[in-house]
C-alpha cells in the first residue's frame, strides 16, 4: 500500500519514523511525509492525499477537510491515531466514499486517569502556585484541601472514567458516577454508586469528566449543572473541552466561586493567551498531555498495525 501522512506536530516525527515508518517499510509498504498539506488549506490537504491507498492521521491539525475522502478515488483506509476517530473523521463521507476508518480503541486510559488525579492534586494543594512562591524567594504558607474521605463524581464511567475510580478508591475516596446509561453490573464492577447528573454537581468535593464529544454530550456540562458544585469544589477536564460550557466555568473560576479546576483540553488548542480559563492561581493548566506518557506512545504503533491487518485482508479495530 501507499500509505500518506499529511504534515504533523514536530515533536511526534521521531516516534513515527520509529515505531511506524520502519516496520510498514519493511513489510514492503511505501510511506510518505507530505509536507505543507495543512487541513486548514483543505485544498492543499486533498491534493496531498491523491494517489494514496491510505492516510495515518493524529488528530492535531483538526478534522480532516471536507471532501478529501470523496475526491481521493484511491483511498481505501483511514488510520486514526487515537481513541476519538469520529471527531476528525466525517463518518457519513467515510460510508460514501467507501473508505474504512480505524483507530486504537483504550490505548492511554492508564495515562489520562492519572493526569486527571495529578491535576486533582495540583489545584487542592496549590502546587503551581506554591512553585511560583519559591522560585520568586518567597516563603508564604497557603492553605489547600485534603481530598481522603471526600466524595469523588466522575462523569463518565468508560474505561478512563472507570480507572480514576479505582485509583480514588485507593486514595481512601468516595467516588459515584454518572453515566447515560444505567448498569447495576457496572456499577457493583466498580464498587462505586451510579447518581444524577444535579446529585453529583452538588455533592462531590472533586468532579472528573471523561466524555467523548458527540453530538448527544455537547455542552451537556452546562452552566446550571456547574453552579450547583459546591464553594470548596474542584473541577477537571481531561475529556474534550466541548462537553463543558466554558464560558461558565471561566465565570466561576473568575468570581472565585469555586476552589479551582485543573484543565488539558481547550476548544482552542491551542488557545489564545487572552482566552485562556480566568487565568488565575485557581486553574492549573496542560497542554493536552493526559495521553501522552512512554506507555502511551505505543499508540503511533498500534494505528501501524491497523494498517498492516488491512493490507492482508484482516482489518482490525474498524469503525466504519
Amino acid at each position: 500500500m501507499r500509505i500518506v501522512c499529511i504534515d504533523t506536530e514536530a515533536q511526534y516525527r521521531e516516534i513515527i519514523e520509529r515505531d511506524v515508518v520502519t516496520p510498514l517499510r519493511a513489510a514492503g509498504h511505501e510511506f510518505a511525509w507530505i509536507e505543507g498539506g495543512r487541513f486548514d488549506r483543505p485544498e492543499e490537504a486533498i491534493a496531498a492525499a491523491q494517489g494514496f491507498e491510505a492516510l495515518y492521521i493524529i488528530g492535531d491539525q483538526g478534522p480532516l477537510p471536507a471532501g478529501l475522502l470523496e475526491q481521493t478515488p484511491s483511498l481505501e483506509l483511514v488510520s486514526f491515531v487515537g481513541t476519538g476517530a469520529r471527531r476528525f473523521v466525517d463518518m457519513a463521507e467515510a460510508e460514501r466514499a467507501g473508505v474504512t476508518v480505524t483507530n486504537v480503541p483504550d490505548f492511554a486510559s492508564q495515562s489520562v486517569a492519572e493526569h486527571a488525579i495529578a491535576l486533582m492534586f495540583a489545584v487542592a494543594r496549590r502546587v503551581v502556585e506554591g512553585d511560583g512562591i519559591v522560585r520568586s524567594g518567597g516563603w508564604a504558607k497557603h492553605q489547600g484541601l485534603k481530598l481522603a474521605g471526600s466524595r469523588i463524581g466522575v462523569v463518565g464511567a468508560g474505561a478512563i472514567g472507570g480507572r480514576v475510580i479505582r485509583l480514588a478508591k485507593g486514595l481512601g475516596m468516595e467516588p459515584v458516577y454518572w453515566s447515560r446509561t444505567v448498569d447495576p453490573d457496572r456499577s457493583a464492577a466498580l464498587g462505586a454508586e451510579q447518581v444524577s447528573l444535579e446529585e453529583l454537581f452538588e455533592t462531590s468535593r472533586v468532579v472528573s469528566v471523561h466524555l467523548t464529544h458527540s453530538p448527544e454530550t455537547d455542552r451537556l456540562v452546562s452552566r446550571g449543572l456547574l453552579e450547583r458544585m459546591r464553594d470548596d469544589a474542584i473541577f477537571v477536564n481531561t475529556a474534550r473541552a466541548e462537553v463543558v460550557d466554558g464560558r461558565a466555568l471561566d465565570d466561576l473560576l473568575a468570581a472565585g466561586r469555586i476552589f479551582g479546576a485543573g484543565i488539558d483540553v481547550f476548544t482552542e488548542e491551542p488557545p489564545a493567551t487572552d482566552g485562556l480559563p480566568a487565568i488565575a492561581s485557581n486553574a492549573v493548566l496542560t497542554p493536552h498531555i493526559g495521553f501522552h506518557t512512554d506507555e502511551a506512545d505505543d499508540v503511533f504503533r498500534l494505528a501501524a498495525e491497523n494498517i498492516l491487518a488491512f493490507a492482508s485482508g484482516e482489518p482490525t479495530n474498524v469503525i466504519r
